[in-house]
């Protein structure tokens, strides 16, 4: 993976490249340290955990250029997608989502991918995301947190993505990102990053 601190000063100017872009919330996790499906978790917001990851989505600003394609959830429950092949871990939600665009004839260049349970995250740092993305063919991600991400959504991520979950190439995040490259964007300071994967993690968030 290469960071890359200088990318804006060097992207100024440039005529920005259309990009068709789905937003995802991987939320098909079993949600096993929780001991329930935390997707389901009511903030002191109101809002459950995946009704936040849809909100944040709602609120990003796309660039010029972008188009943003309906929210698509990854997972067996209603409204989901849910994954073809059981216990694939993240990369079973990505290829599931994958395979669904390309059986609708939907097309996509790139993945806009929240994990369902950073409650933290703002639309802002989803521009970033978007604005960095839309200028290369790589991954982008902030600093050394996978996730979210930019993913594009070519031949070679599809078929890095079919062959994980048949188990022919390594099933991880980190696999992926280092077979495709990965742009890293500097890392804002503060707890965006906290993932709620247990009682402990979500009481932190509630007043």
């Amino acid at each position: 993976m290469t960071a890359n601190s200088e990318f804006f000063s060097q992207e100024r100017g440039r005529a920005p490249v259309q990009k068709r872009v789905c937003p995802l919330v991987l939320a098909g996790g079993q949600s096993s340290r929780m001991g329930k499906d935390k997707a389901l978790l009511k903030l002191s917001n109101g809002r459950t955990l995946l009704e936040q990851a849809k909100y944040v989505i709602d609120g990003l600003q796309p660039s010029e250029g972008i188009v943003m394609m309906p929210t698509m959830v990854s997972g067996a429950r209603p409204g989901g997608i849910p994954d073809r092949v059981p216990d694939a871990g993240p990369l079973g939600g990505l290829q599931a989502i994958a395979r669904h665009l390309d059986s609708w004839a939907l097309p996509c260049d790139a993945l806009l991918v929240l994990p369902v349970d950073m409650p933290l995250l703002s639309s802002a740092l989803l521009h970033q995301l978007c604005a960095a993305g839309q200028t290369v063919e790589q991954v982008v991600c902030i600093g050394d947190v996978y996730l979210p991400c930019w993913l594009p959504l070519n031949d070679r991520c599809r078929s890095y993505l079919d062959a994980a979950v048949t188990g022919q190439v390594i099933g991880s995040v980190r696999a992926l990102f280092g077979y495709l490259g990965c742009m890293q964007l500097p890392e804002p300071a503060g707890d965006w990053h906290l993932n709620v994967n247990r009682p402990e993690d979500f009481q932190r968030l509630l007043p």
